[in-house]
């Protein structure tokens, strides 16, 4: 009776998990039943459903407001030596020195920079002086330039009223005293004619002084003839060139006067350009020894806060830089590299970098259990901060995206970069367009059409659990896939 009993309840429970198994095959999955059914590729049925999202992951804790102790110079760019240091991992004081360099090298370059901006200043000045006194002197030489053209066209307008009217006037008397000249002669042979005929004079006496007012009528009227040709002449030439020679004056000096402009216009580009370069030159130097006396200032940083120091900077949960060897009184560093880290203990918040479709699946606001890998028993809550939509490359997985997790006032033992593991309590997917993530190869999946055909469409996928996959377009909920795909 017991031995049967037993048997019994072995048999129930066989039954129970061969109907367990078939309970746990998925409806979207139809197995072959028939000798044709067993050659045909298994289908799934795209369908709507919900998708876990499991968020569990390595994080690690970085500070809330941290202060990166680095030398931002504006103008300074030469060695920095170290002349003090706070020790790493140092508890400190508001105010306490954390680092201090030595100025002399700073120093050497600020008085030439000062050097430079009086030597500056004196060429501005000079520059502005010159400028004065060529303007100046620019200003007598267009006057020059101005009354000579004054005076030659005075010049032009004497000659067209004075000089050349009378120098016509002037070759016309000429003519005229010819003239008189050759009338006084005839009037003089008349006179002598009718007085030789009345008078008893010999006539040899006659015919001498007939023949003498003959050959001085003969010259005067060649005299006459020899004065209008070379009137004439005067006409000709003379006049023209005594005309040609003051409107020529006037040209030319209205010439030199359109030149002098021209010139006096490019020196005064030049000397806008001599002003521009001094006043540049003086800006430029005031610039640099204002930033040199402001780094200079920069050459000690104080603790801002009380708090812990740590050589180097975190950087996506690792220390990065600042080895204590190299950080030491007498060492040399560079300017703009983050050298220590001052955090305030306790004041930490978690960080788990996330791929993109993980990072942008999580709301502002997120639920988060925050686990120190250092203190196992330790459970932290936390709220997940708005997105920032900056990614940082990661050497293994790509661009990551940092999903920073508020945890408010933690305990002082931990420590920026140490690690945690999160866990999110994301809500499920609802009402997605599923198929096995085996379906899609290379963003295409093959249909089963009603025919018994296969046919290839490129799909958008979504979301995934490593399971199922989203279907952003291409499937409509019905068709059926083929469950493994191929290329």
């Amino acid at each position: 009776m017991k031995r049967f009993s037993t048997s019994c309840l072995f048999g129930a429970l066989l039954l129970c998990l061969s109907l367990a198994n078939a309970g746990n095959i998925a409806p979207a999955t139809r197995p072959a039943t028939t000798k044709s059914a067993a050659s045909r590729p298994a289908t799934s049925t795209v369908r709507r459903g919900s998708l876990p999202m499991i968020f569990d992951a390595a994080g690690y804790f970085e500070a809330v407001e941290a202060m990166e102790v680095r030398l931002r110079f504006k103008q300074y760019a030469g060695e920095l030596t170290i002349n003090a240091i706070a020790a790493n991992g140092a508890a400190v004081k508001k105010g306490d020195k954390l680092l201090a360099v030595d100025p002399v090298p700073l120093q050497k370059l600020l008085d030439a920079a000062g050097n430079d901006l009086a030597v500056a200043d004196a060429n501005l000045d000079k520059a502005e002086a010159d400028l004065k006194l060529s303007e100046a002197s620019e200003a007598m030489a267009l006057k020059t330039q101005q009354d000579a053209v004054s005076d030659a066209q005075e010049a032009v307008k004497w000659w067209e009223q004075v000089d050349g009217p009378q120098m016509l006037k002037n070759w016309e008397l000429q003519i005229q005293q010819f003239q008189h000249a050759v009338d006084d002669r005839t009037d003089e042979l008349d006179q002598l004619k009718k007085m030789y005929k009345t008078e008893e004079l010999t006539s040899a006496t006659a015919d001498i002084v007939v023949k003498r007012a003959v050959r001085g009528l003969e010259q005067a009227r060649i005299g006459l003839d020899m004065e209008k040709e070379r009137v004439e002449k005067n006409k000709a030439t003379y006049y023209l060139i005594s005309k040609r020679t003051v409107t020529d004056a006037l040209t030319k000096s209205k010439q030199a006067l359109a030149s002098f402009k021209v010139n006096q216009a490019h020196t005064k580009a030049q000397w806008k350009t001599v002003i521009f370069t001094s006043i540049t030159a003086a800006v430029t130097a005031t610039q640099k020894a204002a930033e040199l006396r402001a780094d200079l200032d920069k050459l000690t940083i104080l603790a801002s806060e009380d708090g812990v120091v740590f050589y180097g900077q975190l950087s996506q949960g690792n220390w990065a830089g600042g080895d204590p060897k190299s950080l030491r009184v007498g060492e040399r560093v560079a300017a703009q590299t983050t050298l220590m880290t001052l955090y305030s203990p306790g004041k930490l918040r978690a960080v788990v970098d996330l791929t993109e479709a993980r990072y942008f699946s999580v709301a502002p606001a997120t639920k988060a259990i925050v686990t120190p890998a250092s203190f196992p028993g330790m459970r932290i809550q936390g709220l997940c901060e708005a997105a920032t939509c900056t990614g940082v490359a990661s050497p293994d997985r790509g661009v990551v995206y940092p999903l920073r997790i508020s945890i408010g006032e933690v305990d002082p033992r931990l420590i920026p970069g140490m690690r945690a593991n999160v866990h999110l309590d994301v809500p499920p997917l609802q009402n997605l367009l599923l198929v096995p993530t085996t379906a899609v190869v290379e963003g295409a999946v093959w249909v089963h059409e009603k025919d018994g055909s296969e046919k290839k469409r490129t799909v958008v996928t979504g979301n995934t659990d490593g399971k199922s996959i989203e279907i952003v377009s291409g499937l409509e909920e019905g068709e059926e896939v083929l469950t493994q795909g191929k290329p």
